[in-house]
């Protein structure tokens, strides 16, 4: 019996070392990997919402296996009460700068903070097809955080990539 757990626990030490990584940054498989951003007002809305807020997105695209993964963060995005919680952050396009593009991808999540940041992400069954690869990687994205009160975006932002 002794001898079965050692095995065992030998094998869970070998996986173990095998499935750990060094704490350095994520890399691609074959390198084609994106950074993408975008600063986000009312102004960019169309039409504008007239509000304060400002947010803020920066992700990184790894094209072989199609995943998106971002911090989106937050200020003001409602002042005084009652508060006017996150439901969701919006993807459209394509569309340039200054106007609206049809919806691609919903990340639903709730925040009831005025200022913040979360960190989420696109892939699985929630991947981007061919062409909506092609717009995120074109610049003709945008992003619109929308809250209870602004279920259509209080805030949008246009996003840009760059092939590391």
């Amino acid at each position: 019996m002794k001898n079965i757990i050692f095995k065992f626990l030998m094998l869970c030490a070998v996986l173990n070392l095998w499935a750990c990584t060094k704490g350095k940054e994520l890399v691609s498989l074959n390198g084609a990997t994106y950074t993408v951003t975008g600063a986000a007002d009312a102004t960019q809305m169309v039409p504008t919402t007239g509000v304060s807020a400002t947010g803020n997105f920066s992700g990184w695209y790894d094209e072989q296996v199609n995943v998106l993964t971002f911090t989106l963060s937050w200020t003001d995005i409602f002042t005084g009460t009652p508060a006017d919680p996150i439901t969701s952050v919006k993807f459209y396009g394509p569309a340039p700068v200054g106007t609206n593009g049809a919806l691609i991808k919903t990340v639903s999540f709730s925040n009831g903070n005025a200022s913040g940041s979360v960190n989420l992400g696109l892939g699985g069954y929630a991947e981007l097809s061919a062409t909506e690869k092609n717009t995120l990687l074109t610049g003709n994205c945008y992003y619109q955080i929308c809250t209870q009160k602004f279920p259509q975006g209080l805030i949008r932002g246009q996003l840009k990539s760059v092939k590391n």
